[in-house]
C-alpha cells in the first residue's frame, strides 16, 4: 500500500486542528480528489472527482472515523469500490500543534498492481496538499486572535 507521513507544525490551537479534523467535509475537500460530500451521521459518503473516479473506477466512497481522541489523535478510513483509503492525524500541543499526518491509498483488485507505481510517486504531494489544505483552513482563526 503506498504510504506516505510527514510531520508539521500548523500555527492554531490543537483544539481548532482537532475540531476541523473532526469534520468529514473538511477532510474530504482537503484530499483534493472528492467533489461532493454527503454526511450522514457521523459517517460521509464522498463523491469522487470525475477524473479520480475514472482512474481507480471508483465513483464513490464510504468515510467513518475508526478513532476519535480528543486533542490527540484522529484516525479515519474510506473505503468503496476499488478504492481504500486511510488517513491518521497525531496531534501534540505547544505554543503550535505539532501534527504526525500519515496517509495511505490502496486500489484493490486487478487494478492495484497497474496503478500503485503511479499512487506510490503522487502520495506525498498528496498528503503534502492535504496538510496546506489544514493549514489555511485552521491559522485564518489563530492569526485573528493569537492568545484566545
Amino acid at each position: 500500500m503506498p504510504t506516505a507521513e510527514l510531520i508539521t507544525t500548523v500555527k492554531a490551537r490543537i483544539g481548532e486542528v482537532y475540531s476541523f479534523l473532526r469534520d468529514l467535509k473538511n477532510i474530504g475537500k482537503c484530499l483534493g480528489i472528492v467533489e461532493e460530500v454527503n454526511l450522514i451521521g457521523e459517517e460521509a459518503t464522498w463523491i469522487l472527482k470525475t477524473q479520480q473516479a475514472r482512474i481507480t473506477r471508483t465513483r464513490e466512497v464510504k468515510a467513518r472515523y475508526i478513532i476519535l481522541e480528543e486533542n490527540k489523535r484522529v484516525v479515519w478510513e474510506a473505503k468503496g469500490g476499488n478504492l481504500y483509503i486511510h488517513g491518521e492525524f497525531i496531534l501534540k500541543a505547544d505554543e503550535e500543534t505539532e501534527i504526525n499526518t500519515k496517509l495511505t491509498f490502496e486500489i484493490l483488485g486487478p487494478l492495484g498492481a497497474i496503478l500503485k507505481p503511479m499512487i506510490s510517486m503522487t502520495i506525498e504531494s498528496r498528503l503534502k496538499s492535504l496538510i496546506q489544505c489544514l493549514k489555511e483552513n485552521v491559522e485564518i482563526s489563530y492569526k485573528s486572535n493569537p492568545k484566545a
